[in-house]
């Protein structure tokens, strides 16, 4: 599905409030996250709190999330191409919390939904390193104190492996790869360099290869950028990353597509879709274990790289992150983005 697409009309960041700073007189039991982002770390938080989806669950979903949880109401939420939330529904959802993350969602729009009279409070969820006090934050507003604390414990450990294994790279004098992250059916739209979209690729080790000018400000940060094939054979990337199966079925078949070195070479590699997508759109807490599958395709010569057992990782995550127990077959065809 093509989610969380189109440069969003907003951009600016706000400060992160603290817990001791969200004013919360009870602890809530039906919470609404404004973008897609801070949705799915409800579902991984406290899935029983949510009241509503800013857009239908991902098909590939319905295996992992539990019936109840996929039968939830369609409210909206604050995400690309101006999109906005059903102001009658979510009232009529009566939520006792609405979560926002701050650098997605404008300022005013905050200050629109505080005077509703419903506690706003708002995660930052800007960057993976954000995530582990988020995460903390996020389970004391909900009463989940003790689950917070876990998943946060569980990213840091995902995040100091990553930096490790990066390290280790660059200790061994390893060429960094380059890579190009193909969006849209035809494979020619991709993220600019320190888009929140691309952040996946540097945490695999990689480079993206495709800068934006500094004057192009939100739209280089939010993406996403049309390019023509010269410029994608002027990069010529050591290897193409996507979410986009249409394409990846295709792209070894594409006329202009086959002077690449990622073609010719078999370095095209379709990201894990399920429950949804890994990579990005959203750009969820899923990025830190796409970007340890992605170092694993790009540089298996090294052996700390190729010994992670990503498969076990995988299960882990699913097992606590959604409750879901996979067998090791469902993980690896998860890894092959595949579907349960």
């Amino acid at each position: 599905m093509g989610l969380f697409l189109g440069t969003p009309a907003f951009g600016a960041q706000t400060a992160q409030q603290t817990p001791e700073k969200c004013a919360i007189e009870a602890e809530p039991a039906r919470v609404y996250g404004a973008n897609p982002i801070v949705t799915y770390l409800l579902v991984a938080m406290a899935p029983e709190k949510l009241i509503g989806w800013n857009f239908p669950p991902a098909p590939q979903a319905k295996h992992v999330f539990a019936d109840e949880l996929m039968h939830k109401p369609i409210i909206g939420g604050w995400f690309g191409q101006g999109r906005t939330p059903n102001m009658e529904v979510l009232l009529a959802s009566k939520p006792d919390l609405i979560v926002m993350s701050g650098a997605m969602v404008h300022a005013k729009r905050q200050a629109m939904l505080g005077k509703l009279g419903i506690p706003v409070c708002n995660l930052r969820l800007d960057t993976l390193e954000d995530y582990p006090q988020d995460l903390r934050n996020l389970g004391k507003w909900l009463g989940k104190t003790e689950r917070g604390e876990m998943l946060a414990q569980k990213f840091e450990q995902l995040l100091q492996r990553q930096k490790r294994l990066k390290a280790l790279l660059q200790q061994r004098n390893v060429t960094p790869k380059t890579v190009y992250y193909a969006e849209a059916p035809n494979g020619l739209a991709t993220e600019c360099r320190g888009s929140i979209h691309a952040e996946t690729l540097p945490w695999a080790g990689a480079l993206n290869p495709h800068r934006c000018p500094a004057d192009q400000g939100k739209y280089s940060r939010y993406g996403k950028v049309e390019i023509n094939i010269e410029q994608l054979l002027k990069y010529n990337p050591d290897a193409i990353v996507t979410q986009e199966k249409i394409f990846y079925d295709k792209v070894y078949l594409m006329p202009t597509w086959q002077g690449l070195s990622a073609i010719q070479n078999k370095q095209v590699f379709l990201a894990p879709q399920t429950p949804f997508r890994w990579l990005d759109r959203p750009p969820s807490f899923m990025r830190i274990l796409a970007a340890q599958w992605l170092m694993q395709k790009l540089y298996p010569q090294v052996r700390e790289v190729a010994e992670l057992d990503t498969v076990a990782e995988t299960q882990e995550i699913f097992q606590l992150f959604f409750q879901t127990d996979l067998s090791r077959a469902q993980a690896q065809s998860i890894l092959q983005g595949k579907t349960l």
